[in-house]
């Protein structure tokens, strides 16, 4: 099950052990060296299995539910919209490449069905647009550099006020997650500077820097 976050930040993401559980190895299989993820594609989407892995070990958040059969424990965790999105893309991609049981479907169709209704029980109209992004978002070159989401996530928490208005910069934070985007040429341009001048890849620079306290 999911819901928005309160101030519009990211997706609430919650379930039993076993359904966690099972999100956990098909996010691990669809990365796994026999797909078509490379491995710093693989590493970023792995972000996503260990924050479901801190969920079902009661790390995140747990939340109690009522059932008609009496009481029961969910976990929880909160992931910021672009890294998700981005993450459940790259999932839909490798899933086409790969061979999937019944079991890696189900969970696929699990988060995609949670990713659909927290976007739209946070707006209707903006949700949609978001889920038609997904649906249409290209697979990401292997020279894309993946910090560029991080920067992004950065920029739609911090560059609005909360809530609706922040939420409503979804779709074009999400459209400028493209290697053609000129938003997108001019962070690649900065960061091949600065691998340059530290004899690094671009790919290995990493902004391990603390955010700022803020409402998710």
């Amino acid at each position: 099950m999911s819901q928005p976050t309160k101030f519009g930040a990211g997706i609430a993401l919650s379930g039993d052990f076993a359904d966690l559980a099972d999100l956990h190895e098909t996010i691990h299989y669809l990365t796994s060296e026999t797909g078509p993820l490379s491995a710093h594609q693989a590493e970023f989407v792995l972000g996503l299995a260990y924050d479901v892995r801190k969920a079902y070990e009661g790390v995140r958040r747990i939340e109690p539910i009522n059932t008609p059969r009496g009481s029961a424990e969910y976990y929880s965790v909160d992931i910021l919209w672009p890294v998700f999105l981005v993450q459940l893309g790259m999932l839909r991609t490798a899933a086409g490449y790969l061979p999937t049981s019944r079991s890696h479907q189900a969970s696929l169709y699990r988060l995609e069905a949670c990713a659909e209704r927290a976007l739209l029980e946070m707006d209707p109209s903006v949700g949609a647009m978001c889920m038609r992004w997904l649906s249409h978002c290209s697979p990401l070159p292997d020279g894309f550099l993946l910090e560029f989401v991080s920067q992004q996530a950065r920029d739609f928490v911090f560059g609005a006020t909360t809530g609706k208005a922040r939420f409503r910069r979804l779709p074009t934070i999400l459209d400028d997650i493209s290697s053609f985007s000129s938003k997108y040429r001019e962070f690649e341009r900065c960061m091949s500077e600065q691998a340059a001048q530290q004899n690094a890849r671009p790919q290995d620079l990493w902004d391990f820097s603390e955010w700022p306290e803020f409402r998710w």
